[in-house]
């Protein structure tokens, strides 16, 4: 299984150190070059207090079955924040952004557990610079760690082994590449079990940068728009994962009706 996982990892770095050595540069002429748009802040009432990240990816995990990737995110901190700190959050509707599981209604676009982090971190920090920021930050985290690293205490659905790194925040590719190194179909066990984990280590990450904001320690790890300066339109460099000769072939389920 390690030889499995390395040889997966050594794989997806080759084909991807030119993509990061384009991001690197990219973002080192954004911050001289790009005029930096106007940013404000704004009052949401919602209230922040610091989480344990542990309590908060456990919290997301249990809630994934049942809501799915973006509001399970959402469970994660909402769960918490409403007995911690009260106010608004005691009456927050959690579910309102289930539509945002599968990248967007199963549509397979933005990974809903950014949605879902996203949506905590505009309501909490009240900046628009600091949200954007921090989002930018995760999408990086997302693309570019190896997952799911999120260990339940008691596993809900199988034990799962592989990881892989998505390379991109979009849901169909990320979750494409685990299946195929783990060799697992979409309906089944496994994948849920992955993607309940990736939930976790999403919501996790997202705490550590919540509670550095909160200590007044935050600091961006990547300049934002980076693709904008590298490609000339905000996209990303995995544009033949699916496109030209790399089309994926669809799989037709008895469960689902057109």
């Amino acid at each position: 299984m390690q030889e499995k996982l390395t040889e997966s990892r050594r794989s997806f770095l080759t084909t991807s150190g030119k993509t990061m050595a384009g991001i690197a540069i990219a973002s080192s002429v954004l911050g001289a070059n790009a005029q930096k748009a106007a940013a404000y802040s704004y009052n949401t009432g919602f209230k922040y207090t610091k989480l344990d990240p542990a309590k908060v990816g456990a919290i997301t995990y249990e809630n994934y079955f049942k809501r799915w990737c973006a509001s399970s995110v959402i469970a994660g901190f909402v769960e918490q924040l409403r007995d911690k700190v009260g106010g608004q959050w005691k009456d927050f509707p959690i579910d309102a952004m289930r539509w945002a599981h599968g990248g967007m209604a199963g549509w397979g676009a933005l990974c809903g557990t950014l949605t879902g982090a996203g949506t905590v971190i505009g309501l909490c920090t009240n900046d628009t610079d600091i949200g954007e920021a921090m989002a930018n930050d995760l999408a990086f985290y997302y693309s570019y760690t190896e997952m799911p690293n999120f260990q339940p205490q008691k596993i809900l659905k199988t034990e799962i082994h592989d990881m892989s790194i998505a390379g991109t925040p979009v849901c169909h590719i990320s979750v494409g590449r685990w299946m195929k190194t783990a060799n697992e179909s979409f309906l089944t066990d496994g994948r849920a079990e992955r993607c309940a984990r990736v939930a976790a280590d999403i919501a996790m990450e997202t705490t550590r940068m919540l509670n550095a904001w909160k200590d007044g320690t935050f600091k961006a790890k990547h300049k934002p728009l980076y693709n904008v300066v590298a490609n000339g339109i905000t996209s990303q460099h995995n544009c033949k994962d699916c496109h030209g000769n790399d089309i994926p072939s669809p799989e037709t389920y008895q469960t689902l009706e057109k």
